[in-house]
């Protein structure tokens, strides 16, 4: 089973009062530069974890086949020092875990780093969207953005293939500075959703956390 495990993003179409989000690929929602731009420095300034993060996530899969989504529920762990962990709870235990070495999935058969291809540049990426580093998504995607009264949504598209090849684009959404939903969007027309739920800052981890679910 190739882990296009998070091809993370949600996004859709937020709607504020007053009316619905513009064409996030268009022009004017484009972010030249969002650590000068006045309407959206303050904003990344504000989702750049500088401490850890236990956020709650259900992660809806879509397949042109399925009439419904797959539905998987879990945990995310941020350590600004040791990278992304996934810990999926359901429908079968594993953990990946996504940092600066790549790609890493523990489960029942043990562990093992999973090769670098495509789809792991794209579950890579996610890691730089969580974190919101901000140089290396503006190195990596063109970004667009829209914002009204607090609720935001913004479009990552690659810049580079073959990345740009895999994964069409990448949105993320949510409120003030708490990001609560991301979709990716594949290529083929296959969609990943995640839902972010309850989210805890501060978090501090255990030796023994440390060990289980990063490296």
């Amino acid at each position: 089973m190739k882990y296009r495990l998070l091809i993370l993003l949600l996004g859709l179409a937020a709607v504020a009062a007053g009316g619905a989000e513009p064409d996030l690929t268009s022009p004017a929602t484009l972010i030249r530069d969002a650590a000068s731009d006045p309407a959206w420095k303050d904003l990344f300034a504000r989702l750049a974890p500088g401490k850890n993060r236990l956020s709650h996530f259900e992660e809806r899969r879509y397949f042109s086949f399925r009439r419904t989504p797959i539905v998987l529920t879990g945990e995310i762990r941020i350590s600004p020092d040791r990278g992304l962990s996934l810990h999926y709870l359901t429908p079968e235990p594993r953990i990946v875990i996504v940092d600066r070495q790549g790609l890493l999935l523990r489960d029942a058969r043990g562990e093992r780093a999973l090769s670098a291809d495509s789809q792991i540049q794209a579950i890579t990426a996610l890691f730089d969207v969580l974190r919101f580093d901000l140089p290396q998504l503006q190195k990596n995607f063109e970004l667009h953005g829209w914002q009204e009264a607090g609720v935001w949504t913004l479009a990552l598209v690659p810049r580079h293939p073959p990345l740009a090849g895999f994964l069409s684009s990448l949105v993320v959404s949510g409120e003030e500075a708490r990001p609560d939903k991301i979709e990716l969007i594949e290529s083929g027309g296959q969609r990943i959703e995640i839902l972010i739920g309850e989210t805890r800052e501060n978090v501090v981890f255990t030796p023994g956390e440390l060990a289980r679910y990063f490296r």
